[in-house]
């Protein structure tokens, strides 16, 4: 009997531990510890995307509220687009050391009214679309995420010196590709990030008349800056039926 006894007793230790190392290792990344993020692949397992994770490590749902801050170079203006929403997942990569968080989602912004001045005295004004064109594809890891977002920018409704332009439906530039970095505590957590990008050509611009070099040589070219201030609205099992 007390043989039986000390192996049931061996046996409830062995479980507990290994339930209090389950819970260190998602306190651990709650609270950020060893996070960060970086695009740049470390050893095997972070090259695992999340969509190919294994069952015991199912990605948890996460959900953020954007809003974005563009400082358009040539204009020497600021464009600023939201709340929109980033709705994705995140995975905790396995055996990564230091800890690999990758957070993946889907990017949804408002359309925004832009008001600035061409030419150095002639005010213009249009309606701005940025639209993703790819999932944000992002890396906690060190205490930094950094997010990589595909996306066009759409004009309409524009006016110049109070005359409507004849835009057209389709008036938008060539994909854009913009990294942000910037300090990250966790993936349930709330952060600013930020990065310099190249507008791309604007085309399909213009009904009756090209007006593609105009919008090219007005908007497009590089370093402008973006800021994304991502606010955690629920994530893991809370629901996010109150954020929506």
């Amino acid at each position: 009997m007390g043989s039986v006894r000390r192996q049931a007793i061996l046996g409830d230790g062995e479980f507990m531990a290994k339930r209090w190392w389950a819970l260190a290792v998602l306190i651990g990344c709650a609270i950020g510890a060893g996070t960060s993020a970086n695009a740049a692949p470390t050893p095997a397992a972070d090259n695992v995307p999340a969509s190919a994770q294994p069952a015991d490590n199912p990605p948890t749902p996460v959900h953020y509220r954007v809003d974005t801050t563009t400082r358009v170079a040539k204009l020497g203006s600021d464009l600023v687009i939201g709340p929109g929403r980033l709705d994705g997942q995140f995975v905790i990569v396995p055996g990564s050391n230091p800890l690999r968080v990758e957070i993946t989602g889907a990017l949804t912004l408002p359309p925004a009214d832009s008001y600035f001045v061409t030419f150095g005295f002639m005010p213009a004004t249009a309606t701005i679309t940025v639209v993703s064109t790819a999932p944000v594809q992002s890396v906690l890891l060190n205490g930094t995420l950094t997010a990589t977002i595909h996306a066009t920018f759409g004009l309409t409704s524009a006016k110049v010196h109070g005359v409507p332009l004849n835009m057209g439906p389709n008036c938008r530039s060539d994909e854009a590709v913009i990294v942000q970095s910037g300090p990250f505590l966790s993936p349930l957590s709330t952060g600013t990030i930020s990065g310099t990008f190249t507008i791309p050509p604007f085309h399909h611009c213009g009904v009756t008349e090209n007006l593609d070099p105009l919008f090219t040589g007005l908007v497009s070219g590089p370093g402008n800056t973006l800021r994304t201030v991502l606010t955690f609205l629920c994530g893991g099992t809370a629901t996010c039926e109150a954020a929506r």
